[in-house]
């Protein structure tokens, strides 16, 4: 899917690179399946984008604790996105590894961007995405 990449993916790196420059941005954890984005459940409507975590990094750093702690190889806590996504093995069943994406849009002020992006989510869907922190 376009502007989405797979954490497996070989050229993973490459799009964070490319989609954050050296100024960084924001990301969002998306679960897909068969193509389609998978619509979650909100207190105020249904989430058809699939929207698990927004974040924001000043560089890909953040990403790459994000990568780690996601995936089922890895036993680290680096990331809170990770450590809600691992505290529930129901939430691996729902969403397997397999399923989860990540989007990357550059921004010279990714903290502004988060926060916007998230207080629009709120506002919306009555809370914020699943694996975010209040």
């Amino acid at each position: 899917m376009e502007g989405l990449i797979h954490f497996d993916d070989p050229n993973f790196w490459l799009f964070i690179k490319n989609a954050h420059k050296e100024a960084g941005g924001i990301y969002k954890v998306i679960a897909i399946c068969d193509q389609k984005r998978v619509p979650i459940n909100r207190f105020l409507g249904i989430d058809p984008d699939g929207v698990l975590y927004i974040g924001m990094g000043l560089s890909y750093r953040r990403i790459a604790a994000l990568k780690k702690s996601i995936s089922p190889d890895y036993k680290g806590k680096q990331h809170i996105c990770g450590r809600r996504y691992k505290s529930n093995p129901n939430i691996a069943k729902v969403f397997p590894y397999e399923t989860l994406f990540i989007e990357a849009v550059y921004s010279h002020n990714p903290k502004e961007l988060e926060q916007t992006i998230i207080e629009t989510y709120r506002s919306k869907y009555g809370e914020v995405p699943p694996l975010n922190a209040i």
